[in-house]
């Protein structure tokens, strides 16, 4: 029985090992953008959040209304970058998990017992 309880505590291990790399991913996700007049670059984190914003003097003959509205726009561009990333690293998450569900769980004497 003890052998089971090792194949248990192997895939457990291995689903922390997932969870926590998928965690660790998704936190250093970020994007920079830059607008296509090249005048607005802006940088958001996994979150969407603004980390940086670069302006170039072209941008600041805009007008406050439009200069507003592509910043923003180029902000979601760069959000949208970061959704897509986190979308890749969840589907290769649930591969991955989905796999480790799959491997069969064995005991010392040779027994296997699978999820499914």
């Amino acid at each position: 029985m003890s052998g089971l309880v090792d194949s248990v505590i192997a895939r457990v291990a291995g689903q922390r090992d997932l969870l926590q790399a998928l965690s660790e991913h998704c936190q250093s996700i970020s994007a920079r953008v830059t607008s296509r007049d090249g005048s607005v670059s802006v940088e958001v984190d996994g979150l969407g959040a603004m980390t940086g914003l670069w302006l170039r003097s072209q941008a600041l003959k805009l007008g406050p209304k439009a200069l507003a509205k592509l910043i923003i726009d180029t902000a979601e561009a760069a959000a949208r970058v970061c959704v897509d990333r986190q979308n890749f690293l969840i589907a290769e998450f649930n591969r991955r998990m989905r796999a480790l569900d799959a491997t069969p769980l064995t005991s010392w004497g040779g027994t296997t017992i699978t999820s499914r």
